[in-house]
C-alpha cells in the first residue's frame, strides 16, 4: 500500500483547487464572450434574415485570403453610390477568415490586420459576417458617403467567434493605415 504524507495530501489539495479555479475561470471568460458576441445579433432561427443577408446555403462562397502589402488603396465613394471598408484591424484569431455577404452576394474575406472594400447603391442593407458563427447587421447607406465595418475576432472555448460593427470615421480611418488589403481568389 502506498503512504502519502500529510503534506504530501495538502499539496494535492492546493493543486486540485488551483486546476478547479482556472477551469472556472476559463469557463466564466468563455461565456462573457459569447454572451458579448449575441448581444445585438439576430435571434436564433432567423431564416429571413439569414436569406437577405447571405442568400441560400448553395449560393455561399469559399475563399482563400491573403495580404497584398504592396498597396495602400483608399479610394472614394464613386456619383451615386456609398462606399464601405471592411476592417479586421487586430491580430486576434489572424488566420481565422472572417467573410461578408451584402444582400445575399459575398463580397470579400479578411483576416488579421486585412481590410476591403466595395462600392454599394443607396439604400437599405443586409450585412452578414461569418467565421465559425455569423453576425448580421442591417445599414442603410446614402450615396456619397463612406462608412466603416469592422469585424471582430473574438476567442472562445472552442472557436473563434465574430460579430460585426459600423464603427466611427475617424477610429476606423485611423485603424486602416495600420491594415493591408485582403486579396483572396474562390477556392
Amino acid at each position: 500500500m502506498i503512504q502519502i504524507s500529510k503534506e504530501g495530501v495538502m499539496t494535492i489539495l492546493r493543486r486540485l483547487l488551483v486546476a478547479i479555479a482556472l477551469l472556472s475561470l476559463a469557463f466564466s471568460i468563455a461565456a462573457a464572450a459569447d454572451k458579448k458576441q449575441k448581444e445585438g445579433q439576430e435571434p436564433a432561427g432567423d431564416n429571413q434574415m439569414t436569406l437577405k443577408a447571405c442568400g441560400s446555403k448553395e449560393s455561399e462562397v469559399d475563399f482563400s485570403a491573403s495580404t497584398d502589402k504592396t498597396t495602400h488603396p483608399t479610394p472614394e465613394a464613386p456619383d451615386g453610390s456609398a462606399m464601405v471598408y471592411v476592417l479586421r484591424p487586430t491580430m486576434i484569431g489572424n488566420k481565422v477568415q472572417t467573410k461578408l455577404a451584402v444582400d445575399g452576394v459575398w463580397k470579400g474575406v479578411n483576416r488579421g490586420k486585412n481590410y476591403f472594400f466595395f462600392p454599394l447603391e443607396p439604400g437599405e442593407h443586409h450585412f452578414r459576417s461569418k467565421a465559425e458563427n455569423r453576425s448580421t447587421l442591417t445599414l442603410n447607406v446614402e450615396a456619397g458617403k463612406t462608412y466603416f465595418l469592422q469585424q471582430h475576432v473574438l476567442l472562445g472555448v472552442m472557436k473563434a467567434r465574430n460579430s460585426i460593427e459600423v464603427m466611427k470615421d475617424d477610429e476606423a480611418k485611423k485603424k486602416l493605415q495600420d491594415c493591408h488589403p485582403s486579396v483572396w481568389t474562390t477556392k
